[in-house]
């Protein structure tokens, strides 16, 4: 996949972002912007939101988001959900993710050094 295909998919899963992707890649390259930063500074704040909130919805959506990018046997997306997503729920430290994340995402997760 790449990154026009990756933002889209990104904004079909979680179109309440649209508007700050609109405004975060507006002086950039639009829907073609590169995924690692964008679902960094966009999805991952959210999902550490969440968290805090215990949202179980949103962290439900989320994990299977993440799970269904592990899934995809497209290397440039499993990168993508690696580095963008998990690496800073990882960093993030709350344990509450683990309850959302799926099997390859957790493996993942556990693999990580820090």
């Amino acid at each position: 996949m790449d990154d026009t295909k990756l933002n889209t998919l990104l904004l079909e899963r979680f179109p309440e972002l649209t508007g700050q992707f609109e405004e975060y890649t507006s002086w950039q390259d639009g829907i073609e912007t590169g995924c690692f930063l964008t679902y960094e500074d966009l999805l991952l704040p959210l999902a550490r939101q969440a968290l805090v909130a215990n949202d179980k919805g949103f962290l439900t959506r989320v994990g299977s988001f993440i799970e269904e990018l592990m899934n995809s046997g497209d290397d440039h997306a499993i990168n993508v959900a690696t580095v963008g997503l998990i690496e800073g729920l990882k960093a993030y430290g709350n344990p509450l993710i683990r309850s959302f994340l799926g099997p390859a995402s957790l493996k993942e997760l556990d693999t990580m050094a820090y």
